[in-house]
């Protein structure tokens, strides 16, 4: 009787005992998240040009240490300008800025920018590029 309660007991054991596999990814790739939002794009922009410290040289409507963002944004639409490769490192500035201001935008470009990603970079020249949208005068 006691073995027969013992191998009760084990084949419930065993029966209840699930092999838990992880499921694997499909051909180990993880899925693609969707591409942002505009609003999306912009309050992600708006955020990374805070915490890159853009805003410490760029107000949004005037200037301060550097061009304000509109100003940099109607020199870049009037010479049909990529502001995306100048903030990747791709391209030279055009806006009118000392050799000083260009040192420091340079360092920065160097420095902060590299550090995020290429749909990151993109968010921020979406922000400068629709700060008028969202910040009117």
């Amino acid at each position: 009787m006691r073995l027969l309660s013992f191998l009760i007991i084990f084949l419930m054991l065993l029966s209840c005992k699930t092999d838990k596999k992880e499921t694997p990814l499909k051909n180990n790739v993880m899925p693609q998240r969707g591409e942002l939002s505009w609003e999306s794009q912009i309050f992600l922009g708006n955020r990374l040009f805070s915490e890159k410290t853009c805003i410490t040289c760029h107000d949004v409507h005037k200037s301060t240490i550097g061009p304000s963002v509109k100003e940099i944004m109607d020199v870049y639409q009037a010479k049909n300008g990529d502001i995306f490769a100048f903030l990747k490192g791709r391209a030279k500035p055009i806006v009118d800025t000392t050799p000083e201001q260009v040192a420091i935008m340079q360092a920065n470009i160097d420095g902060f920018l590299q550090e995020i990603s290429d749909e990151e970079l993109q968010t921020i020249a979406t922000y400068m590029q629709h700060v008028d949208d969202i910040n009117p005068d």
